[in-house]
């Protein structure tokens, strides 16, 4: 078939950037592209849902000379909200540039599109302090040690284990699916040493063990006690005996850290539903509205401001404990560009 009779439907054009469903798990799966920037197992899927969901029903009987920006800006308009409309628009970048450089496309304003309100309630773009990055990570987004002591007691109610699952992520920078693979061969209790190389993903209802993020493995810490003395080490300890008995007894044959009521590995909509969301208001990370700005993965950032604040370690080392892809992105994070600037300039002026 002519490219310029190709029909532009995800079946036949979206292969050619990784999304074909049911034929190319990768971007990789591309001839000509190299394996290291394969993509992952959900990154994928991801993909292949937005493009179904949203760019097939407008595309999906067009040629590719026939295929116009105007098209694209229905697909992202019809996302119900901006932050879905974002996520469409970078499938759609992805996939016209892809396009452009295979010849099937030409008009480069097709990946030119944003998400429009168009009467539908939007929020505000968050302010942001000028000169900062739009990575920075704002303290107050970041709850503080007694916040997480709270959230541990709360979801010891549930599970004794959640309280050093809650502990254990907030001072080791383990990320949800890092946590719920964690083994107890992959911790050195004498060293306090973590092992991350695995992770678990969810993929449409599937659970699939693959490389940690970035696929690089990582080893990080966990102190001896949280900054409010609960004794990390001590029930960590405990832990792994128990989860030696439940090996032993057949119960948890994985050996998992954390393994799901029944065995086998947790899922996060479970977990989130019956464990978080209940703790979420005890602890007062919820208010009865449902609102909050915290939630699991405010648990990393915790990692990285007490490994920086408080234990006082180099900026470069908490960047590869945390697994961050450089340091640039930990300092852009935590550190931001603007601080110490007042003081700079009272004492140029001074």
């Amino acid at each position: 078939m002519e490219k310029g009779a190709s029909v532009a439907t995800p079946a036949q054009v979206d292969v050619r950037v990784g999304l074909d469903v049911g034929k190319s798990e990768h971007f990789a799966d591309v001839p000509g592209n190299d394996g290291e920037r394969q993509w992952s197992r959900k990154h994928a899927e991801t993909q292949r849902y937005l493009c179904s969901r949203y760019l097939r029903p407008v595309i999906g009987q067009l040629v590719c000379q026939d295929v116009k920006p105007a098209h694209m800006q229905a697909a992202v308009n019809a996302a119900p909200t901006a932050g879905e409309g974002r996520r469409v628009r970078a499938m759609i970048a992805a996939l016209a540039g892809a396009g452009i450089t295979g010849g099937y496309l030409v008009n480069p304003r097709l990946k030119e599109v944003h998400w429009q309100a168009r009467g539908r309630q939007a929020t505000p773009p968050r302010a942001m302090p000028a000169g900062e990055s739009a990575l920075f990570v704002d303290p107050g987004e970041i709850p503080a040690g007694e916040d997480v002591d709270r959230l541990g007691q709360a979801v010891a109610v549930v599970r004794a284990s959640y309280q050093l699952m809650v502990n254990f992520a907030a001072y080791t920078g383990l990320r949800w699916g890092e946590l719920t693979a964690l083994t107890t061969g992959q911790i050195s209790q004498a060293g306090r040493v973590v092992t991350v190389d695995r992770k678990v993903v969810e993929v449409r209802g599937h659970l699939f063990v693959e490389a940690p993020k970035n696929r690089k493995w990582r080893r990080t810490i966990y102190p001896r006690a949280t900054p409010g003395g609960w004794p990390l080490a001590e029930m960590a300890a405990a832990r792994i005996a128990e989860v030696r008995q439940e090996q032993a007894a057949g119960r948890n044959p994985l050996g998992l850290m954390f393994p799901a009521p029944a065995g086998g590995y947790l899922r996060a909509s479970n977990f989130s539903r019956r464990v978080l969301k209940p703790a979420y208001l005890a602890a007062g990370w919820r208010g009865t509205g449902g609102t909050g700005g915290w939630t699991w993965h405010s648990l990393r950032h915790v990692f990285c401001t007490t490994a920086l604040n408080i234990w006082r370690m180099d900026v470069c080392d908490v960047s590869r404990l945390a697994g961050h892809a450089s340091i640039r992105i930990t300092l852009e994070m935590y550190i931001g560009s603007t601080v110490g600037a007042l003081d700079r300039a009272r004492a140029a002026t001074d």
